[in-house]
């Protein structure tokens, strides 16, 4: 009998393990001209749900660590674009002078595979069949890794200048994990900077 096993070809798509690492953060060697008594949570994220997923977890963590935030969603919906001046007035209409920005500056992928044996068996062939095919069959294992570079920036909107920011790397595709990974951060760093009038 004749047999020849033949080489498998397989790929599996796995999500690598996802984590947030906080690579600087910076603050403003002057305060803004008046503490900023109520901030707006904006987050960009390419996505209308995943938009309002982000805004609205940062936003509920950061009210429970004691800090004025309101959530982007109230002022801009998802489906609408307005300018600045429509932006500025609709956020100072409710007393807020402060805007938190979280934006995605770059991202980069990593593809690694890895060999795997998919496929053995017992042989029902003499030696040299045995002996002239493959021993086992090979597939692929697949894992690709999205590394986004992340900022988080405070605005005054008196003047529209920065005076905080957070720089992270995540593998996280999660809005509601990343914000929740990046909360900690946030919420210590304002606090600490003494630019936001805390209640």
């Amino acid at each position: 009998m004749t047999f020849r096993t033949a080489a498998v070809s397989m790929t599996f798509w796995v999500l690598g393990c996802a984590s947030t690492n906080v690579q600087a953060t910076w603050k403003a060697d002057q305060p803004p001209p008046q503490q900023i008594r109520k901030f707006v949570v904006f987050g960009v994220t390419g996505s209308p749900s995943g938009r309002i997923s982000f805004e609205e977890t940062l936003t509920k963590s950061l009210q429970q660590a004691g800090l004025p935030a309101i959530p982007g969603y109230d002022f801009v919906a998802y489906d609408e674009y307005p300018d600045r001046s429509e932006v500025t007035r609709r956020l100072q209409e409710k007393g807020v002078d402060g805007v938190l920005v979280t934006r995605i500056e770059s991202q980069t992928d990593d593809i690694q595979s890895t060999p795997v044996i998919v496929a053995t068996g017992v042989p029902a062939y003499g030696y040299y069949d045995y002996w002239m095919a493959p021993a086992v069959a090979y597939g692929t294992y697949t894992t690709e890794t999205t590394t986004s570079i992340v900022s988080t920036v405070l605005f005054d909107l008196t003047n529209a200048k920065a005076y905080w920011m957070a720089r992270a790397s995540t593998t996280r595709t999660n809005p509601v994990k990343f914000a929740t990974d990046l909360e900690p951060t946030v919420a210590q760093g304002l606090k600490s900077s003494g630019f936001i009038a805390v209640p």
